[in-house]
């Protein structure tokens, strides 16, 4: 097999990059796939970030740039960009937050009682379902 880039090789704009950096700047330096392109970022420049090195997959379709701190839970991140509807639940919450000397196996979401199960690459999950109304309850407050 080959890669069709190696042989027939796509120039990028150097404003393009320049572009791209700025994006990763003001958002924190965590952006979605789609919202990149959204905000003007053509693929061609988001991937020749990623194989420069230049930011790093989180999880499918999520990018950061590579010289930031690692990830502490990365699997809990990933389930939190993939499925914001989720409130981590149960032994993972008790883990993230010290409470357990028991290291889970799989990730536990609650979710709302009418959601499907999620699909993730490579996180096992351990799905529960609640109530809306039960779930309101332990939604994350936002301060800002």
């Amino acid at each position: 097999m080959y890669n069709i880039r190696e042989v027939y090789p796509v120039p990028i704009s150097e404003a393009g990059l320049v572009k791209a950096r700025q994006i990763f700047a003001r958002h924190q330096g965590l952006l979605r796939t789609s919202e990149a392109i959204r905000l003007g970022v053509h693929p061609r420049t988001l991937y020749a970030l990623r194989n420069s090195g230049e930011i790093e997959p989180v999880s499918r379709g999520f990018f950061r740039p590579s010289g930031r701190p690692a990830l502490t839970n990365p699997d809990l991140v990933a389930v939190a960009l993939r499925i914001p509807r989720a409130v981590i639940c149960l032994i993972s919450a008790l883990a993230h937050h010290g409470l357990t000397t028991e290291v889970p196996h799989t990730v536990d979401v609650a979710l709302p009682g009418h959601a499907q199960i999620p699909k993730l690459d490579a996180i096992p999950l351990r799905v529960f379902w609640y109530s809306e109304a039960f779930l309101q309850r332990w939604r994350p407050i936002r301060l800002d």
